[in-house]
């Protein structure tokens, strides 16, 4: 995965995914973090997390998964963003 696309410019309520074969990128709303997905995070075991600042989408979490653990979080966002529909949307690339 080359590294632009993790910085790529986002809006503040965006949520971009992004997969390649090995792994699935998430480029996320630090307000969403703090509304519950901190806790989701430790519930599939994810320790590492990046916060970054993006100049359009303000403060952002970073997080790379596996596959699996990608489906997981993936399941979570849809409830989250079907609650949220104004304060969310998702952005769901594949790299080629």
């Amino acid at each position: 995965m080359k590294s632009e696309w993790l910085r790529w410019p986002t809006m503040e309520e965006e949520i971009l995914i992004i997969e390649n074969t090995d792994h699935v990128f998430f480029n996320l709303p630090y307000r969403l973090y703090e509304e519950g997905l901190r806790e989701h995070l430790k519930e599939l075991g994810v320790e590492k997390v990046e916060s970054t600042d993006d100049p359009l989408g303000g403060r952002r979490i970073i997080i790379v998964l596996d596959k699996q653990s990608a489906l997981e979080l993936k399941a979570w966002i849809t409830i989250q963003v079907s609650k949220n529909s104004s304060r969310y949307f998702v952005t769901d690339l594949e790299e080629i």
